[in-house]
């Protein structure tokens, strides 16, 4: 019976196989120490962007203008939004479908909020001007031609209507794929 388990059991590894699963081992741990580093960048990230909402909208309402203290909250709270879904997408371990998904979803909040700021910014130009740290910073934000906002609008939105597109073709082949691997697991256990 003693030889029959040793004939058995498999061959002990060789010194090139140890190195091969000691080095997948370092990567591993590499990779999960750098998501961590990436999803710890995006949080303060976050949480920096957040600030700058509350900010923005709070100096808005000093001055009373409840309109430019919507239209920047808004767009901010954009910007929030994009960083915490990277953090979510980065962290998660799931099948590249729903990580396709993810990403898709994020290029579709990202043109939104591209297509807000096209919209915001189709009035006339104008001069902001912040105080950080001490000293007054001065951005003009320009206003431009109503035509070239139009166009640049209507490339914007063929940009999401190809990412909703693509979303829904990765919902429907992926879908389609899970939907016949469950119907294919409830063949095989029903008697």
């Amino acid at each position: 019976m003693d030889t029959q388990t040793l004939q058995d059991a498999p061959p002990p590894p060789s010194p090139a196989e140890r190195i091969d699963e000691k080095l997948a081992l370092l990567f591993e741990i590499a990779q999960h120490v750098l998501i961590s580093l990436v999803a710890i960048a995006l949080i303060v990230l976050s949480c920096i962007a957040l600030w700058d909402t509350v900010e923005l909208v709070r100096e808005q309402l000093r001055v009373h203008d409840l309109t430019k203290a919507i239209s920047e909250g808004v767009d901010t709270l954009f910007l929030t939004v994009i960083l915490l879904e990277l953090m979510h997408t980065v962290t998660t371990r799931g099948p590249i479908a729903r990580q396709t998904q993810e990403f898709i979803v994020i290029g579709i909040t990202s043109a939104i909020r591209h297509g807000l700021s096209i919209v915001a910014s189709g009035g006339s130009g104008e001069t902001i001007t912040r105080r950080i740290g001490g000293h007054n910073y001065t951005l003009t934000v320009p206003g431009g031609n109503p035509r070239d906002a139009v166009i640049n609008l209507a490339i914007n939105s063929v940009g999401v209507l190809l990412l909703v597109v693509a979303l829904w073709l990765v919902r429907h082949r992926f879908g389609t794929v899970e939907t016949a691997q469950s119907a294919q697991r409830d063949r095989a256990t029903t008697p």
